[in-house]
């Protein structure tokens, strides 16, 4: 009786050691949110985020953080499975994933964790996420909700069982309709807008209304915050905070252009991690290899590779280059990232796709992105820098070559400067390369038309 006793109570004392061992996850994850959206950033343009900009000063902050596709069924699939579209079959919203594969409740409960999600999650696989309530979980919600004590139930239920914690917290804030929040306090007349985009009275309104909702998002960021603080688990909790792909606007979602592809990634783990600023490349396949690495676990058979050691300071460099694609409405390009350049590679094809497809003027009826977009074009007629705006998004050569560096909105093609002629060859042989080793092929199909055929 007594050794059975022993034994049950040695038992306990090494799970509870193991699970204080292993750090507890809080991931949050934004919502349709460009990386120039925080104050934090080298933009910061016209978003008011006090709590995410003090998250910035506590964290690792990576400034060549990407998604492979500027959507959200495909970022989340890559964030998830730690896998790119090649692998994954997932390109765009309309991707049905590939079976088989594993993914971070898998690879986080082997590892001893209780894990969960509440809001959107935007994710299809064999494994699924256990529900937290408290966050709305469609992202078209006119009025979304909030709040924490699903969260806070959650972790004190892991706590009692002495098991570390993983927790998602999806929101849905600021994806279109873009009507929680207080654009009052965003004056268009103080709107800055991005050096991409036409300067319209519906474009600022747009970005009024668009950081009304990050608003929101930063204040939701801020109660996480807080709860971790209150339940004294801090020192021991990886709080990483994901601003997901660029905001529905023209060249950001639905594109491969910074806007779009590059995100606000944060790393926190007080006395783990020392506060800092990388400019190593990394991608959301990346994240749940490194959740494992920091765990103590077995790197996973994914594309994505842990970045432990970027965290830690012990390097900066961890991807030469991100891969990204682009894939929707029949419209297909692919394009390399590296610190310093980006070469997209567009296959000839009809671009008449972002007019017909993603910014017709029905959508305009209920989509303000749509609106704005349809006031480019009435602009355009007789504005020429206008009309500059507008031809940057349907007007691609095969070949475009940014110096990310000293053009970070990408507005100067170098791809026929002669003096470039090296940089565009090296690039484009690396580009192939990749597409060649993950069987990746240009497609013009669209996967929304042909599953509408099939029915």
């Amino acid at each position: 009786m007594f050794k059975q006793l022993f034994a049950a109570l040695f038992s306990l004392l090494v799970t509870s050691v193991a699970a204080q061992e292993k750090p507890n996850f809080v991931i949050v994850i934004a919502d349709d949110v460009s990386w120039s959206s925080f104050g934090c950033t080298e933009a910061g343009f016209y978003t008011r985020t006090p709590n995410i900009d003090k998250l910035a000063t506590q964290a690792v902050r990576f400034t060549n953080f990407h998604a492979s596709v500027a959507q959200c069924g495909p970022l989340r699939h890559e964030l998830y499975t730690g896998t790119l579209p090649p692998t994954s079959g997932v390109y765009s919203n309309g991707s049905k994933p590939k079976s088989g594969l594993k993914s971070v409740v898998s690879f986080m409960e082997d590892l001893g964790y209780n894990i969960a999600i509440t809001g959107k999650e935007h994710f299809s696989n064999s494994t699924t996420f256990k529900k937290i309530p408290g966050f709305t979980e469609g992202a078209n919600d006119k009025k979304p909700t909030w709040e924490l004590d699903g969260v806070k139930d959650y972790i004190e239920k892991s706590q009692t069982e002495s098991k570390p914690f993983c927790v998602v917290i999806g929101s849905v804030n600021a994806h279109h309709p873009w009507t929680v929040g207080d654009k009052s306090n965003f004056p268009l007349d103080k709107i800055v807008i991005p050096p991409h985009m036409a300067d319209t009275p519906l474009t600022r309104e747009a970005l009024a209304i668009h950081a009304a909702e990050v608003e929101v998002l930063d204040e939701q960021v801020g109660a996480t915050m807080k709860l971790i603080d209150d339940m004294d688990l801090t020192d021991n909790t990886v709080l990483i905070f994901l601003s997901e792909q660029g905001t529905a606007m023209p060249n950001g979602k639905w594109s491969i252009y910074d806007y779009g592809t590059k995100a606000l990634c944060l790393v926190r783990w007080p006395g783990k991690l020392q506060a800092a600023v990388t400019d190593a490349v990394a991608m959301y396949c990346d994240i749940v290899p490194t959740m494992v690495d920091m765990a103590g676990g077995e790197a996973p058979a994914v594309d994505g590779k842990s970045f432990y050691s970027v965290l830690k300071g012990e390097t900066s460099d961890h991807r030469d280059h991100a891969y990204l694609v682009h894939q929707a409405g029949g419209y297909t390009q692919r394009a390399i990232r590296t610190k310093e350049y980006k070469l997209i590679w567009n296959p000839k094809q009809d671009i008449d796709y972002y007019l017909e497809v993603m910014m017709d003027p029905q959508r305009a009826k209920s989509k303000f992105f749509a609106k704005t977009w349809q006031e480019w074009l009435s602009v355009a007629k007789t504005d020429s820098t206008a009309q500059l705006q507008v031809d940057r998004v349907v007007k691609h050569p095969e070949f475009e070559l940014y110096n990310i560096k000293n053009d970070p909105w990408e507005l100067k093609n170098l791809a026929t400067n002669p003096e470039y002629a090296e940089t565009v060859k090296q690039m484009h042989a690396q580009l192939k390369a990749d597409m060649d080793k993950m069987n990746d092929e240009f497609s013009t199909v669209d996967p929304k038309a042909a599953k509408k055929a099939k029915k």
